[in-house]
């Protein structure tokens, strides 16, 4: 019956809000009135033969049904009994005889059933609140659970800016058989025309000069310097008889400046040095290191050009003086590196929150999960909570003449779901889209987050944005339509990776115009296997005519908009009530005194 009844209610929204003909509403008025006739019909019939069976049924034989068919005797029967019956003359007798009370006694009235309102642990008569005896029991504090959010954290691998610089030098290679040959001999010596062995063994040391395994008489060193001319002999006997020692061969890589050699050049020779052999040649290459691996890394980025760490400067190798503007260099680079990481150890220790789900980010996924997404479910921050004391009771009691008794009642949440299913339908027709022939169509919106970074523009609902400032005005708009409850987290997905690891993600949401449309589309969905799509593509659509006649109101959870829709529904506080009840009975007998 209520699904029929809903179906006929949702097709009467719908129709309405799509300019359906009035004939098309009439025809849904009339096959309801059929079908409520084709189940009278079904029903039994009351007879005599009831009377035993059913509580409290007095058969059909009444004296009442003598009235049925002369209603005027029912009028004249009744004047006659009302003469004589105690109620109706307490009534209507103008004589006074009914009861009276003063101003007075009625006030007192009122203010006793306040003071019992305002402090019942003092009227109650030994019933404590609480206790054994007692029916009332104090709530909790009025602060409560607001509800639960879902947090979410990273693990996997992340990409790191990583300072890095690569280092480069010139490399010279000397080819030197170039050679000359020197005689040393003590710095006494010199004066014959010969080197001082103290400058060739400096120029040893400096590598300039090594020791030949040469030596000779120092008068036959001077005749292969072209001492005697003509007459070598007579010179060699001359000098022998004179000068003793030998003198030492050297050979250097390049000549010696004349200033640190005795001249002892002669007209033959023409030159500082005993003989001169070979050649010299320099070949100087740069040493690139690593510099052209980091730049062909896509993965890295040249901070700026090459600096020099070495030179200008003038170097000896092989003996061989070369002079380069710069001997070494290096350039800086900022290169991205994937390395593991973790930030979930805050919500793994938080207890409060419990662990959901696991989803993979990586788009499209190849072997093991790089990047992963955890989900936790924690709960609300709590409300402050109230000063003032509240309680519930079993029972209410009623009392007369000093005998109270206990007045039983029990809440219906059928007037709630009413409201709320009434609400549904005109917002069904609200929300209609007469182009797309749809009902509660949704909005899709996103928000970003840095994976494993500061900026942070998904809250989840309940809770601040943490990086507002670098959050777009729609992020923020996303963040309080979610705060209201008018949107439904569809999940996440990556926007944006590097060398395949992600390093920025969306969640995607659907946000409607009502808890009521997003409660519809979330319970809806399920009710009739509708799966919402992936985070990346869902749009957000609204549900088809033929899909909406499918839902079942009665069957979904409205809790969560009851709160919106009761304040109509609650009970009127008694003692108000019975206020305006004793006003009304004071002006009454205000307006009637002195009959």
């Amino acid at each position: 019956m209520k699904r029929l009844a809903l179906t006929l209610l949702v097709s009467l929204a719908i129709g309405s809000a799509a300019g359906v003909a009035q004939d098309a509403v009439q025809q849904a008025r009339d096959e309801g009135k059929e079908f409520g006739k084709a189940k009278r019909a079904d029903l039994k019939a009351p007879s005599q033969a009831q009377l035993g069976e059913v509580p409290g049924y007095a058969g059909t034989d009444l004296q009442q049904s003598t009235y049925f068919d002369d209603p005027d005797r029912l009028a004249t029967d009744g004047a006659v009994q009302a003469t004589g019956n105690e109620a109706f003359q307490t009534v209507t007798d103008q004589g006074h005889t009914r009861p009276t009370f003063t101003n007075s006694e009625i006030l007192d009235t009122t203010e006793r059933a306040t003071n019992i309102a305002d402090n019942p642990d003092t009227y109650l008569g030994g019933e404590q609140l609480g206790g054994s005896s007692g029916t009332c029991v104090p709530l909790p504090p009025g602060a409560g659970q607001k509800g639960y959010y879902e947090a979410t954290c990273n693990q996997g691998s992340k990409l790191t800016e990583t300072p890095q610089t690569c280092a480069g030098r010139m490399n010279a290679v000397v080819v030197n058989t170039l050679r000359y040959f020197y005689y040393g001999v003590p710095a006494n010596q010199t004066s014959y025309g010969f080197a001082s062995t103290t400058v060739l063994n400096a120029k040893v040391s400096a590598g300039i000069c090594r020791v030949e395994p040469v030596s000779r008489q120092i008068c036959d060193a001077q005749v292969e310097l072209g001492a005697g001319g003509t007459n070598v002999a007579a010179y060699l006997s001359f000098c022998r008889s004179r000068v003793r020692g030998n003198a030492q061969q050297y050979s250097c890589a390049s000549e010696i400046p004349q200033g640190e050699i005795p001249d002892h050049r002669n007209t033959a020779a023409g030159t500082t040095y005993l003989k001169k052999e070979g050649s010299s040649s320099v070949t100087v290459t740069r040493l690139e290191g690593t510099c052209p691996a980091l730049l062909a890394d896509t993965s890295c980025v040249a901070q700026g050009p090459e600096v020099c760490t070495e030179g200008p400067e003038t170097r000896t190798i092989d003996g061989v003086p070369v002079t380069q503007a710069c001997w070494a260099w290096s350039r800086p680079f900022v290169c991205q590196r994937i390395t593991p990481a973790n930030d979930c150890t805050a919500l793994e220790a938080n207890k409060q929150c419990s662990f959901l789900r696991e989803e993979c980010l990586d788009d499209p996924r190849s072997g093991a999960c790089k990047v992963a997404q955890r989900v936790f479910s924690c709960p609300l921050p709590d409300e402050q909570a109230s000063g003032d004391k509240q309680y519930i009771c079993g029972n209410d009691v009623y009392c007369m003449n000093g005998n109270c008794e206990p007045i039983e009642r029990e809440a219906s949440t059928e007037f709630k779901d009413a409201l709320v299913a009434l609400n549904a339908l005109g917002q069904a027709g609200k929300e209609f889209d007469e182009n797309e022939l749809t009902v509660f169509s949704g909005e899709r919106d996103t928000c970003s987050k840095k994976i494993f970074g500061a900026s942070n523009c998904c809250s989840g609902k309940g809770v601040p944005l943490l990086t507002p400032w670098l959050c777009s005005s729609a992020e923020k708009q996303l963040d309080e339509k979610d705060d209201k409850g008018l949107c439904y987290k569809v999940g996440s997905y990556c926007s944006d990776s590097i060398l395949g690891v992600c390093v920025t993600s969306k969640d995607a949401y659907c946000c409607f115009g009502s808890k009521i449309s997003r409660i519809l589309q979330v319970q809806g969905r399920q009710q009739i296997g509708k799966a919402w799509a992936k985070p990346k593509n869902e749009q957000c659509k609204g549900f088809t005519i033929a899909e909406f006649q499918l839902l079942d109101l009665s069957k979904m959870d409205f809790t969560e908009v009851y709160a919106e829709f009761t304040e109509a529904a609650k009970l009127p506080d008694e003692v108000q009530t019975m206020t305006d009840i004793q006003n009304k009975i004071q002006a009454y007998y205000d307006l009637h005194r002195g009959q």
